[in-house]
């Protein structure tokens, strides 16, 4: 799959785009394609608001530049994928922490149509030990993430995995990091094998997310 091929041999910028509102989704995402983002982020707020017209939204928008579709999908993994499919996006999410049954019924619809699958192992406890597991399922892409909620009650960011990152990388998939990200943090774990960097807030909530987002793009594109 060419896609697959182009993120395992690159670094990216991933923007989420949080929103419950699809005109700042909208704003922000033209102002990350003029930046240089790689991938346009329909986050699970806009998902949720807005559905498939959400996602068909943010690809006019993308044009040739990569969709991903945070679903978090937790169950009918066939039918999300059909939705991801109908709104034009390259990427989809599933839980890891989910029931394998899940994750199978996701790829194996996703990629019928050329969608890939990201397994997102917020809140998992043994993340290489499912990392492994998801791999064989078929899975495309591994997220680590650190979520909002244990951002702000424990202090954690993505920037403390730096371990569970190196170790998933030799699992040979595309790795996406998320959690706390911004250009200071980012050049912590630059060297790092990372393939997709996810930023959301230091970007969408940035007095100027153009030029945030240029600065980002700067980093991890050295």
């Amino acid at each position: 799959m060419e896609l697959l091929e182009k993120l395992l041999k690159s670094k990216n910028l991933q923007v989420a785009l949080d929103f419950i509102d699809l005109k700042n989704a909208e704003e922000i995402a033209k102002q990350s394609i003029e930046a240089g983002a790689d991938i346009l982020e329909v986050g699970t707020p806009l998902i949720k608001s807005y559905g498939i017209q959400g996602i068909r939204r943010i690809r006019e928008i993308a044009k040739e530049r990569i969709v991903l579709a945070d679903t978090k999908t937790a169950d009918a993994g066939d039918v999300e994928a059909e939705i991801v499919h109908l709104g034009g996006g390259n990427i989809m999410t599933v839980l890891g922490i989910m029931d394998d049954a899940t994750i199978e019924s996701a790829v194996k619809k996703a990629h019928e149509y050329g969608i890939l699958v990201q397994a997102d192992l917020i809140n998992v406890k043994d993340i290489l030990k499912r990392a492994e597991e998801i791999k064989r399922l078929g899975v495309d892409i591994i997220g680590l993430h650190v979520g909002l909620d244990v951002q702000k009650k424990r202090g954690i960011t993505i920037s403390d995995l730096k371990n569970e990152i190196k170790k998933v990388s030799e699992l040979g998939v595309i790795v996406s990091v998320a959690g706390g990200l911004n250009k200071n943090n980012i050049v912590d774990i630059i060297d790092l094998p990372i393939n997709i960097y996810v930023v959301g807030g230091a970007i969408t909530r940035a007095k100027n997310p153009l030029e945030e987002a240029k600065q980002i793009v700067k980093i991890i594109k050295g």
